[in-house]
């Protein structure tokens, strides 16, 4: 409808739209501000994608679903208020926000899709709550400025290379009691969700630290691994 609009700076999205259709405002590069309607319940694939010059984007409690690539590529973009409404957040959604600095989600939020915040390099605090059960591959790709991240003991599972590329990660902890993960930590599994070369010598699982160079080695995956709660699942 409006991608590629260059003179678009501002728009105002009325109560009267309930859907807005996949890349209607893609590329508008000069847009700084949206005000969206409170009956949408969709932000679909690619929406407001390379609108480089939006800064901030409060999303209507009335949106259950952010579509796959909807904010990705909006480089000026510092903050964003995710409703409590919001479910499921896609594929890409805010991959390479790179001005965005912290991000809460909310405890409505069960998947952190693939790649969602990947390549946020001025990310430097996210919240997971504890109603996410999965973190999908490469959801923190290259944020390479966070610090610490705190993985709640309701996920079940965690892709490949989830945190990969996270340059400055020192603290992680794997929240709850040891015995509730009751998982075979090794190097590998390590290296499958946080890269071949963590930046952290340790993780905190509950109470107890756990120095890397003290894991057992195990041999190079050659397919993938499936990080689960209550077991690990390799598939070589």
């Amino acid at each position: 409808a409006f991608s590629g609009c260059e003179s678009l700076t501002s728009i105002i999205i009325p109560d009267s739209v309930i859907e807005i259709e996949k890349f209607a405002f893609y590329d508008c590069r000069n847009l700084t501000s949206i005000t969206i309607s409170n009956r949408l319940t969709e932000i679909g694939l690619k929406v407001f994608s390379d609108c480089r010059s939006l800064t901030s984007i409060t999303i209507p409690n009335s949106v259950i679903e952010i579509g796959e690539r909807a904010f990705c590529n909006c480089s000026s973009l510092t903050s964003v208020t995710i409703p409590n409404s919001v479910t499921e957040i896609g594929w890409g959604a805010f991959c390479n926000c790179s001005s965005l600095t912290s991000i809460t989600i909310p405890n409505s939020v069960t998947e952190i899709g693939g790649a969602t915040f990947s390549d946020c390099s001025s990310l430097t605090s996210i919240t997971i709550p504890n109603s996410v059960t999965e973190i999908g591959e490469g959801a923190f790709f290259g944020c390479e400025s966070l610090t610490s991240v705190i993985i709640p003991n309701s996920i079940i599972e965690i892709g490949k290379g989830a945190f990969s590329g996270c340059a400055f990660l020192k603290h992680v902890i794997f929240e709850g009691k040891i015995f509730e993960w009751n998982i075979n930590i090794t190097k590998s599994l390590i290296s499958y969700i946080f890269g071949p070369s963590p930046s952290f010598s340790e993780i905190k699982i509950g109470n107890k630290i756990v120095k890397i160079s003290d894991l057992d080695q195990r041999v190079s995956l050659r397919s993938f691994v499936v990080f689960f709660k209550n077991f690990l699942r390799i598939f070589l």
